[in-house]
């Protein structure tokens, strides 16, 4: 019994590495353009501030150098509140992307992704309660697990999960105490939206 058993996880193993390599998706020397909706938190160095929620868009480029292996730039817009004041953050992430894909299957392109780059920050709503010093990004960078799924040969959709952090940095000149900085730590952990794929073999 023991042995038949054996036998047949066998013979499952054995059919699905002859599926995933008869029906595999050659994405060596294709483009990859995502575009989509990133949904995050931002959590305030303030005392008495809740997370509020960060929300955006994404534009993503990978260019496949290898069957198992990507290349690329990251770039969009993400905002939020600032805890309890009547201030909106923003940042407008520059990143390159490199990316694993450790199977190609027909229609679904599983990956894994690490990315850093620069983030420039912005007030998208200046409140009246002090004369703050428009916001500076700092260093961006985060890691996520994604996967493609093609309704076509060039169309699908894409969802990404993991985790990716920035910062934002403001400065509080002319106060009673005097001048001081102040922070925000932003994190994305999901971006999902539309996948096209172009050229390849």
């Amino acid at each position: 019994m023991v042995t038949l058993t054996k036998k047949t996880v066998c013979a499952l193993f054995c059919g699905l590495l002859f599926s995933v390599s008869a029906f595999a998706m050659d994405v060596e020397g294709s483009f990859m353009l995502n575009g989509g909706l990133g949904i995050g938190a931002l959590k305030p160095n303030l005392e008495n501030n809740n997370n509020s929620l960060l929300i955006g868009g994404r534009l993503q480029a990978d260019y496949a150098i290898r069957c198992y292996l990507s290349i690329g730039l990251e770039s969009g817009f993400s905002t939020a509140q600032i805890g309890n004041s009547d201030f909106s953050v923003g940042v407008i992430p520059i990143m390159a992307r490199i990316a694993w894909h450790p199977f190609a299957f027909k229609k679904l392109d599983p990956y894994l992704v690490g990315k850093a780059g620069y983030g420039i920050g912005f007030w998208t709503k200046e409140g009246k309660e002090y004369n703050w010093k428009d916001p500076y990004g700092g260093f961006v960078w985060g890691a996520n697990l994604g996967t493609r799924y093609f309704f076509t040969e060039t169309i699908g959709i894409f969802i990404e999960a993991g985790y990716e952090c920035q910062g934002f940095y403001w400065e509080h000149p002319g106060m009673e105490v005097g001048k001081w900085d102040d922070a925000a730590d932003g994190r994305t952990f999901a971006i999902i939206g539309l996948t096209f794929k172009f050229g390849g073999r």
